[in-house]
């Protein structure tokens, strides 16, 4: 297994993956690296093929940030009652222009959309996983993982039906 490639090859879609769930640039490179570290410990010594390990990374990522969230809402329960508290509302999704209306709009809509809907649409259309991988990292069944990302592109289409949708074209979805 080359560890530095497969780091390559899905290294981005991690980080997307992790900012999407965590919705903090260096919280989100810090999870990829923890989690992607975890995965290789567990496995650097074995012959895994790479179609394998994939979903283990996207398991290790969505654990390592349930981990932070789970350490984020204690620290932040503590600064509140201390007196301080600072919450970041950096974008979950940073496109390669500045942000208009319409990319804002594509925003907000996912961020509306539930949790689990959210990670499934983004597992699959920036991840690029089956719902076989994506029911892997969720730990849940492939129909229900088609299910929600079934219901995020109905919803998504509702919201943006006045708009034209850019970024990717839900009509063929």
């Amino acid at each position: 297994m080359n560890w530095a490639g497969l780091l390559i090859e899905i290294g981005d879609k991690l980080y997307l993956y992790a900012r999407q769930l965590c919705h903090n640039d260096a919280d989100a490179a810090d999870i990829v690296q923890e989690a992607f570290l975890r995965v290789w410990r567990a496995h650097g010594r074995e012959r895994v093929a790479e179609a394998d390990i994939v979903p283990t990374c996207y398991a290790a990522v969505r654990y390592a940030a349930l981990d932070h969230r789970r350490r984020t809402a204690r620290r932040q329960a503590r600064e509140l009652k201390a007196g301080a508290c600072l919450y970041d509302e950096t974008p979950i999704f940073e496109p390669a222009i500045k942000p208009d209306e319409e990319m804002a709009g594509i925003e907000a809509a996912i961020r509306e959309l539930p949790t689990e809907q959210r990670e499934a649409l983004t597992l699959k259309i920036w991840g690029e996983l089956t719902f076989q991988q994506i029911a892997t990292v969720t730990d849940e069944s492939p129909n229900t993982v088609a299910s929600r990302y079934r219901l995020a592109l109905a919803a998504l289409r509702r919201k943006l039906a006045k708009g034209v949708l850019v970024c990717y074209d839900l009509s063929k979805a």
